[in-house]
Order: C-alpha cells, then sequence, then structure tokens
C-alpha cells in the first residue's frame, strides 16, 4: 500500500470519517481531496493525522509501501532461497536479475541486489554467473572510498567479506564500525552490518587463525548496544564458545554449542541447527580424539 491506501486502511480499521481525521482544519474536505489524490499530503500534515489518530509513526510504515520493487525482490529472494526448485518465483527473479545484468551504471540498491542474488544462486541455479574478480574489486574500491554507510552498503559487504583478503577486511571494518548514528538506524541496517563480524569470525575460526577471531568477537561485543538483535548475540556467544574449546579444550565450552544447537532445535530453526553441527564437525575434526567426539557428540556430530 501506498501512503494514500495506508491511511484509508487505517482510517477504516479504527472506523472513523474522513472529518475525523484532520478536525482542526478549516476546510472540512482537506481530507477527503487528501484520500482522492486531489490534494498531495505534506510531511507535516502525515505527522498531525498519525498524532491525532494515535498511530505509531513506525508501524505506520510498516504497512506503508515506498519502493514495491524492493519489496517484490526480497519477496521473490527469500521464496526462492527456500524453495529453489519453484519454477514460476524463479524465472520472475531471473528476469530481474537479467535485467540488473545489462544495466552499466546500477544504483546502489540494484548493485545490492545483483550481488545478493550472485552470492547465494550461483551454487544453485547455472543461469546465474559466479562474481567475478573485477566485480569484488571494484565494489571494494567503492567502498573504502565511502566515509558513511548506508544499509545497502552493508548488505553488499556481508555477501562480499568472504572474498576479500584479511587486510581488505580489516580496513573496511575499521571503517564502518562502530556504525554512525547507530541509534537512530533501522533494525535492518543494523543486522546486516552484525551479519558482517559474524561471518568475519567464522572465516577466521576456519582459517585458524584465533587471533583474528578474538579480535572481531571483541568488536562485535561493542555492538548492539540497544540490545534488540538477539540473533546476534547469541551466535555471537556460540562462536566465542566454539573459539574458546578450539583454543582450551575445556568440556564446558562445547557443552555451551550444544546448548546453543539445542536452543535452535526448539525454536523450530532446524536447518540453522544443521548447518551449526556440520560447522563444529568441520572445525573441531582436527582437535578432538575419537573419544572426545564420542564423549560429547550428543547425537549431534555422528552425522555425516
Amino acid at each position: 500500500m501506498n501512503i494514500i491506501d495506508t491511511l484509508r486502511f487505517f482510517r477504516l480499521k479504527l472506523k472513523l470519517t474522513q472529518k475525523e481525521m484532520m478536525p482542526d482544519y478549516t476546510d472540512p474536505s482537506t481530507y477527503s481531496k487528501i484520500e482522492s489524490e486531489r490534494r498531495s499530503l505534506k510531511v507535516s500534515e502525515l505527522e498531525e493525522i498519525l498524532s491525532h489518530i494515535s498511530v505509531n509513526a513506525e508501524e505506520f510504515f510498516n504497512f506503508a509501501t515506498f519502493d514495491k520493487e524492493q519489496q517484490d525482490f526480497r519477496k521473490y529472494f527469500y521464496y526462492c532461497a527456500n524453495h529453489l526448485e519453484n519454477k514460476s518465483t524463479k524465472q520472475k527473479l531471473l528476469n530481474y536479475y537479467f535485467s540488473l545484468k545489462s544495466k552499466q551504471d546500477k544504483t546502489l540498491r540494484e548493485l545490492s541486489n545483483y550481488i545478493a542474488i550472485k552470492n547465494f544462486f550461483h551454487d544453485h541455479w547455472p543461469e546465474i554467473d559466479e562474481i567475478s574478480s573485477e566485480e569484488i574489486t571494484n565494489t571494494l574500491e567503492e567502498l573504502l572510498n565511502k566515509s558513511f554507510y548506508l544499509q545497502y552498503d552493508y548488505v553488499i559487504t556481508s555477501n562480499l567479506i568472504r572474498f576479500f583478503n584479511a587486510k581488505e577486511a580489516d580496513l573496511l571494518v575499521a571503517k564502518m564500525f562502530p556504525i554512525k548514528y547507530e541509534e537512530q538506524r533501522d533494525f535492518t541496517t543494523k543486522k546486516f552490518a552484525h551479519n558482517i563480524l559474524i561471518n568475519l569470525i567464522t572465516l577466521r575460526l576456519y582459517a585458524k587463525d584465533y587471533n583474528g577471531a578474538e579480535k572481531f568477537i571483541k568488536l562485535a561485543k561493542k555492538q548492539d548496544k540497544q540490545n534488540e538483535n538477539y540473533n546476534f548475540k547469541l551466535n555471537l556467544q556460540y562462536l566465542t564458545n566454539l573459539l574458546n574449546y578450539l583454543l582450551d579444550g575445556e568440556p564446558v565450552y562445547m557443552e555451551r554449542v550444544y546448548d546453543f544447537i539445542h536452543l535452535l532445535e526448539n525454536a523450530g530453526d532446524i536447518n540453522h541447527a544443521n548447518n551449526v553441527k556440520k560447522e563444529v564437525k568441520m572445525l573441531t575434526h582436527e582437535r578432538d580424539s575419537e573419544k572426545i567426539l564420542n564423549n560429547y557428540t550428543i547425537g549431534l556430530l555422528k552425522e555425516s
């Protein structure tokens, strides 16, 4: 719904007349003209209306759609990610991908969507090209030249961080964190920013760069001061326990890792739980003897 449709939606749900939406205005037909789109709506008027009918601005804009194209992209992307063989939705996403591929000068949003499609679907669909080294180099250069980062910058970095070497990643993270004006940023922007750090910690663990992993864990623990992103905090604690186990071998840390896996399973996030099991098995394989594996698998790490 656009803004006018959303105003109409709330008016009808609250059982208000058009006149009751703007009762203090001299001309009682003002709101009627706005809703029928015979008159433009000013930002100050929208603020007054929402205040008068006691609708929170954040709730209002969760119903209102400014960018249907982006909304459709995210809908198709996430649906296809969970239904790779659905032909009709796949074709819609492919059509969008090919339209982006043919554009030489992409907006930041278009570049973000283009890289996200390539990053995820290249391994699943033959129609999707892999991210080229030129795209990686050019995008990194653009990111490093910025002094302020938007949501799409964080999305791009979250998708590309695995392609950057340690020095490049360190340089970029030093510019992106701490998040400027964090308290004013929306949850989605901060979520993708936090994903960058989770991805980096995981990459450092796979590279056996435990000092690097510890460095990013310390940085990550300074984020989310408002305690909004519990998924981020839980994943961060899991990686901290995994690192401590890899460093010290103390069983208590592995027990906490299993607590995290059980939490995911109990919450119904089976795919994430299975991915964590595989990750733990891979990262602890060389450290653990067969005896330790048998003692602490609790039926989790024995799966092939």
